[in-house]
């Protein structure tokens, strides 16, 4: 699994990415629509994998931000907003999911999360890179070397 970021990494002489460039901190975001124990098991499955990816680059977790039975169909969202708050005061660098879905999965809110970040300053990262089919023109899956859109930086 390679983090996928709006600002893409820098390729290593082997033609792969390593880790977004700049990125120290990270605030964690995990959301599942399920209610219950079934959501909880969701919620757990996502933290471990975002777990895994900040060991891998040595990143440091402010705050782990959890939406249960919350719909991915918009940004207002309680946890999500408290993920945004930490974000504009600059406490993070990044904000981390498992994958765009689980940030938004409707196209146009995932590109209202993609242009916040750009027009702020902080990086939208994922884990796995986001289908190109589902994503909108401003949060296009691109090639490592471009610097806008979700770009796969793999390591």
């Amino acid at each position: 699994m390679s983090p996928t970021a709006t600002t893409a990494g820098t390729a290593t002489t082997q033609g792969q990415q390593s880790a977004p460039a700049c990125v120290r901190t990270v605030v964690c975001d995990l959301r599942t629509a399920n209610p219950g124990a079934v959501g909880q098991r969701h919620l757990q499955r996502q933290r471990a994998k975002l777990e895994a990816k900040t060991a891998v680059y040595g990143w440091t977790v402010v705050a782990w931000i959890e939406d249960l039975h919350q719909s991915g169909t918009t940004l207002n969202r309680p946890g999500l907003q408290h993920a945004l708050a930490l974000l504009a005061d600059h406490q993070a660098d990044a904000l981390l999911a498992t994958d765009t879905t689980h940030l938004a999965v409707d196209a146009a809110v995932t590109s209202q999360l993609a242009e916040l970040a750009d027009r702020r300053g902080w990086q939208l990262l994922t884990v796995t890179p986001a289908p190109t089919s589902t994503v909108a023109p401003a949060a296009t899956v691109v090639d490592p070397s471009r610097s806008r859109g979700l770009g796969d930086a793999r390591r």
